[in-house]
């Protein structure tokens, strides 16, 4: 809401120039009737309560849209535009004009006595502003002298309505805080304004306190969220405990680096492995590895204890993916499956550990040669991981 606010008595305007210096503007502060006043913006929560007295003016001789423009103005005061086919008439009113034949007779209406002329014309003299500042300076002697206007009672606005029970009990919550606000002896505190000033100061230095507590806290992180379901996961897998210390299962998934580190953890500690052969489990590790799509899946050529142990990772990847979403992560267990294991190079990776050439095993696949080497270098790096966690382990 924008409002004109009757500022304190010891108001004293800033001299800077750093005020808004447009009359009947937003945020413009003026001097009427030896008080200072201001038009800002008011928040409805800052309303203590409406009082029970009516003013009946017109905001525009107050307040000015701040997109009027200078046409505009030039329009209220007068007609200046040369298009306008009426510019440059004179208003009705009396005659003047010697060759006029109406001249000296006064426009057919209402005829009135001279004490309605006159006091119509006195009414019509009168400031708003001045007005205004009258009846806020009349409101604030009531309040000091304890002879209280009465606050608007907004019970009646509404007669209808499901919650209109509601609305009653809350009308009648703000007229005893209202009272109660009143009876205050601080109200009238001589030095009130003093002490005020010190406990909004107070409050506006604990808020600033309280921002920046909260800013150093872990509430402020954006991916805190994030973080506090992963960890429930951890938690739930068994890697920490409740007071986010380090399990036994944890510290070997440390090991892993180069791949997801709970798939392979969770191989190592359900004894996936443990059955295959050497040529076997390269084979298998590098479903963890290989990213990138390919149409060559398991084939009838590879040994059943090697596409059994794949089978088996797609449980272990689908029943993470599950808890990740029971956590509340933003994980599909499908997808999170599909994501992590790609079982394009099992093949060539099985006949390369078998001792085939280079040359032969290109021919297995339709990945690019590129691919080829770059999969196995880094599934050289996951056996070393490996082995650290069996000495871990």
């Amino acid at each position: 809401l924008v409002c004109l606010l009757l500022l304190p008595q010891s108001y004293v305007k800033d001299s800077s120039g750093a005020v808004n210096e447009k009359p009947g503007t937003l945020g413009y502060i003026g001097e009427s009737e030896g008080r200072h006043y201001a038009i800002r913006e008011v928040a409805t929560g800052e309303i203590l309560f409406p009082l029970d007295r009516k003013l009946k003016l017109s905001t525009r001789d107050i307040l000015q849209e701040v997109s009027a423009t200078k046409d505009t103005g030039m329009r209220l005061m007068g007609r200046s535009d040369p298009s306008d086919m009426f510019a440059g008439m004179k208003a009705v009113g009396r005659r003047t004009d010697a060759g006029d034949m109406f001249a000296g007779m006064k426009p057919a209406g209402k005829k009135k006595n001279d004490t309605q002329s006159s006091l119509a014309a006195e009414g019509s003299k009168e400031d708003p502003l001045e007005k205004t500042i009258r009846a806020l300076i009349d409101a604030e002697k009531c309040e000091l002298s304890r002879d209280f206007v009465p606050p608007l009672n907004v019970k009646t606005f509404v007669q209808r309505g499901a919650d209109i029970l509601r609305y009653r009990q809350y009308c009648e919550e703000i007229g005893h805080l209202t009272d109660h606000l009143r009876s205050l002896v601080s109200h009238l505190h001589p030095n009130l304004e003093k002490h005020y000033t010190k406990l909004e100061r107070k409050d506006l230095l604990q808020e600033k306190v309280n921002a920046l507590q909260h800013f150093l806290s872990n509430e402020s992180l954006a991916l805190f969220p994030d973080f506090q379901q992963r960890k429930a996961v951890l938690k739930r897998l068994g890697y920490i405990n409740d007071n986010d210390t380090v399990f036994f299962k944890g510290r070997v998934a440390c090991e892993i680096n180069t791949c997801e580190a709970l798939i392979a953890t969770e191989m190592i500690f359900e004894g996936v492995l443990d059955d295959l052969k050497p040529e076997e489990i390269v084979a298998a590790l590098s479903a963890l590895i290989f990213q990138e799509k390919s149409e060559s899946e398991l084939d009838s050529e590879l040994p059943e204890t090697l596409v059994d142990c794949c089978e088996k990772m797609k449980t272990i990847a689908t029943n993470l993916g599950q808890v990740q979403k029971e956590c509340g992560l933003p994980v599909d267990p499908n997808e999170f499956r599909e994501t992590n294991l790609k079982f394009g190079m099992v093949h060539v990776v099985y006949e390369w550990a078998l001792g085939l050439t280079f040359r032969n095993i290109c021919q297995l696949t339709d990945v690019q040669e590129g691919s080829i080497v770059r999969c196995i270098t880094r599934l050289d790096e996951l056996c070393r991981e490996a082995r650290n966690c069996s000495r871990v382990i």
